[in-house]
C-alpha cells in the first residue's frame, strides 16, 4: 500500500483553484495527499440534493482510506460557493464574515459525519476567502 498523509476534499470552482493549490503546497501537503475535487466540497456530505451525491463523495473518501490510509481528512470550503448557493443553503454574494459563519454551521455537520465514519482519522475543515486568507473552522 502507498501511504498518504492526507485526503483533501476541495471544490471545483475555478476561482479558487490557484488559491487552494498554493495553500496545499505552502502547508507541505502537496505530494502527500489524495485530492478529491467536487462541486461544493463539503456540500454533498451535509445536504445532498440527491442521495447518490453523498454516496459518491463517501465512495471517493473510502477509496482514499482503503488504498492510501491517510492520517487526516481535510475539507477546504470557500467563499461564495455555488454548490451551497444552488438551493440557497448559503446565499451567494455574502460578506466574508457572514459567509464564513454560515460555512461553519455545515462544517460542524461534516465533521460529525466524517468522525462517525472514520473515527481513527483526524478531521479538519478550512475556509478560504476570495482574498486567499485561509481559516481553520474545525
Amino acid at each position: 500500500m502507498h501511504k498518504a498523509k492526507f485526503c483533501i476534499i476541495t471544490c471545483m470552482d475555478f476561482r479558487f483553484q490557484d488559491k487552494i493549490q498554493k495553500y496545499i503546497k505552502n502547508q507541505g501537503w502537496l505530494g502527500s495527499c489524495d485530492e478529491i475535487i467536487i462541486a461544493g466540497a463539503s456540500r454533498d456530505l451535509v445536504k445532498p440534493l440527491e442521495p447518490f451525491h453523498k454516496e459518491s463523495i463517501i465512495r471517493q473518501i473510502n477509496l482514499s482510506v482503503k488504498l492510501h490510509d491517510p492520517d487526516e481528512i481535510i475539507i477546504i470550503d470557500h467563499q461564495d460557493c455555488g454548490g451551497y448557493a444552488q438551493d440557497q443553503t448559503i446565499l451567494s454574494g455574502l460578506e466574508t464574515a457572514k459567509d464564513q459563519t454560515e460555512h461553519k454551521i455545515y462544517a460542524k455537520q461534516a465533521y460529525e459525519i466524517l468522525k462517525k465514519d472514520y473515527p481513527d482519522k483526524i478531521v479538519s475543515i478550512y475556509y478560504i476567502a476570495f482574498s486567499g486568507e485561509v481559516t481553520k473552522l474545525i
